[in-house]
């Protein structure tokens, strides 16, 4: 097979051809440019994601264009457009560690199981408005809590409502670190948790216990939200009464049950319970 009957075998190009009445002279006289985007637009095909993309320029594509002359042109495909619309949500928040993975859900597109049902409501509440009350979900690792949250501050986002979406144990070795080093960016941390529109703790729980992180980060936060009426969602393997012997961790120290549940007394404030039940959901991320 020829090149020119290469070429007119593609649709996309062989209807180029057709809509600018390119004779098969004109074609083979530009059969290089013709042929480079033949082939890089059939790197596209079956590809999954930029992951895997096989361009020169990872989400670029060759195309070409026609007024009296032919030239080519780049091309975005479908997933870098997408990615960078991620990019911008992103930086959108005020605070984010929602993983690339995530970042693209909302509670529009995501994938719902039956027994999520209830939750799915609740969630839609807090994003309407019917709701300044936050949620508690609780469940083994792997049911979809954080899945299922992070649609939601998506969604806020889209909103233009001020989310941080934060990741327990990675903000307390991050805050731990600034504490003698950069007490600028340690304050102006402490004050965007505590004062933005809508909170997500993710994983809490999971994080090493010490009267710092306990006291005087996660209390400090918490009982300044609990005092001003703001939304607060939280996700954990742990349900509230294990929450507190978390917190709990010098058993010899008589305060220290005191102060754990101080804090969760400050959670549970904040939030209604929902616990997920059921076997790991891991959804499909490709």
């Amino acid at each position: 097979m020829n090149s020119i009957d290469l070429i007119k075998k593609d649709n996309y190009l062989d209807a180029f051809i057709k809509k600018h009445n390119l004779t098969d002279e004109y074609v083979n006289s530009h059969i290089n440019v013709f042929m480079r985007v033949y082939e890089s637009r059939n790197k596209c095909i079956n590809c999954k994601g930029l992951y895997c993309c096989s361009q020169a320029s990872v989400g670029q594509r060759l195309d070409i264009s026609y007024e009296q002359i032919l030239l080519e042109e780049i091309e975005y495909c479908d997933y870098y457009l997408a990615k960078q619309k991620d990019v911008s949500l992103t930086n959108s928040y005020v605070y984010s560690d929602i993983s690339d993975q995530l970042i693209g859900n909302d509670l529009d597109n995501i994938q719902l199981f039956d027994d999520e049902k209830g939750l799915f409501i609740e969630l839609y509440d807090i994003l309407d408005g019917k709701s300044n009350k936050g949620i508690y979900v609780c469940g083994e690792m792997g049911v979809g809590k954080t899945y299922l949250v992070s649609a939601l501050a998506n969604s806020l986002v889209k909103k233009h409502k001020k989310v941080a979406f934060v990741k327990v144990s990675s903000f307390i070795n991050e805050m731990r670190r600034l504490v003698g080093n950069d007490t600028i960016m340690f304050d102006k941390y402490m004050n965007d948790l505590k004062n933005v529109d809508y909170l997500f703790l993710d994983d809490i729980g999971s994080e090493s216990v010490s009267t710092f992180s306990r006291d005087d980060i996660l209390f400090t936060i918490l009982d300044y939200r609990m005092e001003n009426n703001l939304t607060t969602i939280f996700t954990s393997n742990l349900n509230k009464q294990d929450l507190v012997k978390h917190y709990t961790f010098d058993k010899k120290d008589n305060s220290s049950i005191l102060r754990a549940k101080r804090l969760v007394e400050r959670i549970d404030v904040l939030s209604n319970d929902y616990t997920i039940i059921g076997q790991n959901k891991r959804r499909q991320t490709c």
